[in-house]
């Protein structure tokens, strides 16, 4: 069995693609992405058909896209995590419109801990001559 048992990618933002996305009653219970051209800008969850018409609407979120993905799990469970993980892929200057940080609930971190892994941390890394 697949991670993902139906998929829609990069479908232009119209009436006639958000209807043919899969509602509430016919298993439509996943994750969608919205796009900027091909710029990701926000990714969610839930009723998938619902939340575009809602992010169509939205004050905060309403213009800032033109293209959306959608993905429905095999597994209703994995809902969350999928969520996490392609949240945790975005640069944090792309996760501005969400609210979510993208938390794998019931995972062990790794003992190095998150600072071994912080952005300024690596850019200073980067900048810094090395000493001798």
């Amino acid at each position: 069995m697949g991670l993902v048992k139906t998929f829609g990618e990069m479908w232009a933002r119209n009436t006639e693609n958000v209807e043919l996305v899969p509602g509430r009653k016919h298993g439509g219970q996943g994750i969608y992405v919205l796009y900027d051209g091909s710029m990701p800008v926000y990714i969610g969850m839930g009723n998938i058909k619902q939340r575009l018409n809602d992010a169509r609407h939205s004050g905060r979120r309403g213009q800032m896209w033109d293209h959306f993905s959608w993905y429905i799990p095999s597994d209703q469970s994995m809902t969350r995590d999928m969520e996490a993980l392609m949240l945790r892929m975005l640069p944090l200057f792309l996760r501005i419109l969400n609210r979510q940080q993208g938390k794998l609930l019931g995972a062990m971190e790794d003992k190095r801990g998150k600072k071994n892994w912080a952005p300024e941390r690596i850019m200073r890394a980067k900048l810094l001559p090395r000493r001798r």
